[in-house]
């Protein structure tokens, strides 16, 4: 298992995990926000367990050698990183490709899942120290907007918008 600790507020790692993924020539297929797992079955009156996300990480590069020397290898990718927070702060933790070879008895691609892992490890590392260790500086793309908590333009199938149903449904002021 791969574990990094974050100097980084929880609220900050997905953000810098697709930031320090986009510069080791990566994605991020999708963010899981675990918080609606961790919350379910816990009895009431106890407190909740601390927040966790897990982003999916895409290295097209890396996965394509793995696949084609054994396609088995389709269980363990794409990678997924969990950023934890523990009690000791938040940590960056992924299963190891090494292990993946020693899942599937395959010593032999040790090399190819080398390359893999060294790239995750340099990723989480990114991830999780300063801001001082980007070269460039951040480009917002569309994919970073966090649409949780986001209204929608319309909010009905016949095209109603917020602006529609505020007040009495009149225009407000007649001008003039």
């Amino acid at each position: 298992m791969l574990q990094v600790r974050s100097t980084h507020a929880f609220h900050a790692a997905e953000t810098r995990l697709r930031t320090a993924a986009e510069h080791a020539g990566g994605t991020v297929l999708a963010v899981s926000d675990m918080a609606a797992l961790l919350h379910f079955g816990v009895p009431e009156g106890k407190a909740p367990p601390a927040a966790a996300i897990a982003l999916t990480l895409c290295f097209n590069d890396l996965y394509a050698p793995l696949l084609a020397a054994d396609v088995r290898f389709a269980a363990f990718l794409p990678l997924r990183v969990a950023v934890c927070e523990k009690a000791g702060g938040i940590f960056l933790e992924a299963v190891s490709p090494r292990e993946c070879c020693q899942a599937l008895h395959r010593p032999d691609l040790e090399p190819l899942a080398a390359r893999l892992e060294e790239r995750l490890r340099k990723v989480m590392e990114s991830a999780a120290v300063s801001a001082a260790s980007f070269s460039e500086p951040h480009k917002p793309t569309e994919d970073q907007v966090n649409m949780r908590a986001a209204l929608p333009q319309r909010v009905d199938c016949k095209g109603t918008k917020i602006e529609d149903l505020a007040g009495t449904g009149n225009v407000d002021a007649q001008g003039g």
